[in-house]
């Protein structure tokens, strides 16, 4: 009732432009693979994400996959290879935020050991793309490891990785400022250190996919993470279930506005084709 919603317009408008870039940091990866359509690549992006917000699995990146394939012609063995290349570069930028964020920020205990691991990523990551062009470090670990770590090496040319990893970082900036966004909405008075940590517990605690668009895991994570900073759960918990609001409505309309468009287009063709 006391939230303003002027500021959480801003915010969904925020999080689709988190959307938008998470699509082209896919997009610049797909067009190593073939000739494939920005807007093309955008429209699986939506239909994936809206589809594992009702979902407890990934059902939603078999979608997008299968989507663009069918649509710009391109081997679903390339598109899925892409979409595993795209959640590594994910990967590396979350990472980065995590190595840099205390140079910025005064964060927790509790976010301690994961700077570490995200240091350790960041290592792991560069060293398996250099040694794929040069000392071969891949050819030292377990088949099994080998398999997954060749899929970043090929990631392709700097040409294609660094606009990915921008938009990569520029999602993941997207996102942390919709969680500041909804915590201000509010009227929490959450620090940046705050929403970050927010955003960093949640997303890790969404990880498995425990319920439809993790509604419950969420809340769960957003009370956990906004605890240090003396933040009451009962707020934290309103906060949270309008943060899944601005996440997955507007994205469940959007998807059902682009299928009922392609239905659209494709009653018209019969009709048109029919004597």
């Amino acid at each position: 009732m006391r939230a303003n919603p002027e500021i959480l317009w801003i915010a969904l408008v925020v999080n689709l432009g988190s959307l938008i870039a998470k699509g082209s940091a896919w997009y610049f990866l797909l067009r190593q693979t073939g000739a494939c359509r920005w807007y093309a690549a955008q429209e699986a992006n939506l239909l994936g994400t809206a589809m594992n917000t009702v979902s407890v699995s990934v059902v939603g990146e078999t979608a997008r996959v299968r989507d663009l394939s069918a649509r710009q012609g391109i081997p679903i063995s390339k598109v899925a290879a892409s979409v595993v290349r795209t959640r590594a570069i994910e990967a590396l930028a979350l990472a980065c935020f995590m190595v840099l964020a205390p140079a910025l920020l005064r964060l927790p205990p509790l976010l301690h050991d994961l700077q570490i691991a995200g240091g350790g990523l960041i290592l792991a990551l560069v060293a398996a793309v250099w040694s794929g062009r040069r000392i071969r470090l891949l050819e030292l670990v377990p088949s099994s490891i080998r398999t997954i770590l060749s899929r970043f090496t090929e990631a392709g040319s700097a040409r294609a990785f660094a606009p990915a990893m921008l938009f990569a970082l520029l999602s993941w900036v997207g996102q942390w400022a919709t969680y500041h966004l909804v915590l201000t909405a509010f009227g929490i008075p959450v620090t940046l250190s705050g929403s970050f940590t927010a955003l960093i517990v949640t997303n890790l605690g969404g990880l498995f996919r425990l319920s439809p668009g993790n509604i419950g895991v969420t809340q769960a994570a957003m009370i956990v993470s906004l605890l240090p900073f003396g933040i009451p759960p009962h707020e934290a918990l309103a906060a949270g279930f309008a943060l899944q609001a601005v996440q997955i409505l507007p994205v469940l309309a959007l998807a059902l506005l682009a299928i009922g468009r392609r239905e659209l287009a494709a009653s018209f063709a019969r009709s048109a084709a029919s004597p």
